[in-house]
């Protein structure tokens, strides 16, 4: 009988707990780590929409990128959306397991999922799991297309619409803070899922375009490698369990 326990052993060879920022909140987080697992869904959030599809799946355990719980709860109560969505999830027998900061930083992680999507090539890793790489030169106006097309919805780009683009620095999430590691990395570009409006302003000053294209989008691309990534983890060690990708989708 495979278990919860033995997924998460599974899944810390892919990107080890350990590796995960001090203030994160990765690992089990919810479920019996002796309950059995025949099924797995993998997700970029937990939500309702994703718990009822876990049980149609027949899931015992969802995988998700971000975590819940991330401050302390004096209480459990349903009349608060994680309150509920804890009871619901508690209720219907399903595990979670939160792989967060650990699968950012993580050797083919969130960042190079995102290199990928992007066709950043030669792509080599810098601090806080960003990761840097080579593009045909293109202008900006073109790149941004680019982006907005590989990854969905809308893309605001800082910068000179006619500044060409070869190296490209990423980082998926709420990356904008860390826009002055790609500057001084020789980024022509840097895409990340959330900027200020004044830190795109500086990029741009400094010589430097900035792309935001949404939290969701730049993560997205990773539920699929980690989901590849466990199935192929499972079918190395013979368990009998099966993973599937979650359809829904946070925004429209």
């Amino acid at each position: 009988m495979t278990t919860v326990k033995d997924i998460l052993a599974l899944l810390e060879g892919i990107a080890p707990l350990e590796t995960q920022e001090e203030w994160d909140n990765a690992g089990l987080l919810a479920g019996d780590p002796q309950a059995r697992v025949t099924r797995v869904l993998v997700a970029l959030d937990l939500c309702m929409e994703v718990l009822e599809e876990a049980k149609s799946l027949g899931a015992e355990l969802i995988v998700t990128h971000h975590p819940i719980l991330f401050r302390g709860r004096k209480n459990l109560r349903e009349d608060d959306p994680e309150g509920k969505l804890l009871a619901e999830l508690v209720r219907a027998r399903v595990a979670l397991i939160a792989m967060h900061t650990n699968f950012d930083n993580a050797e083919g992680g969130v960042n190079q999922a995102l290199c990928d999507k992007l066709g950043i090539r030669e792509s080599e890793t810098l601090e806080s799991g960003m990761h840097i790489g080579n593009i045909d030169p293109v202008p900006l106006a073109d790149f941004r297309k680019h982006v907005e097309k590989a990854l969905g919805g809308v893309v605001r780009a800082y910068g000179s619409a006619d500044k060409v683009i070869r190296r490209v620095a990423v980082l998926g999430g709420a990356g904008g803070g860390y826009a002055s590691i790609a500057l001084e990395a020789g980024a022509d570009a840097f895409v990340t899922g959330e900027m200020a409006y004044h830190a795109g302003l500086d990029c741009a000053a400094a010589g430097m375009a900035a792309l935001e294209a949404g939290h969701a989008a730049t993560e997205h691309p990773a539920v699929h490698v980690l989901r590849e990534g466990l199935q192929k983890a499972i079918n190395a060690v013979q368990y009998n369990v099966e993973t599937f990708e979650s359809a829904h989708r946070p925004f429209l």
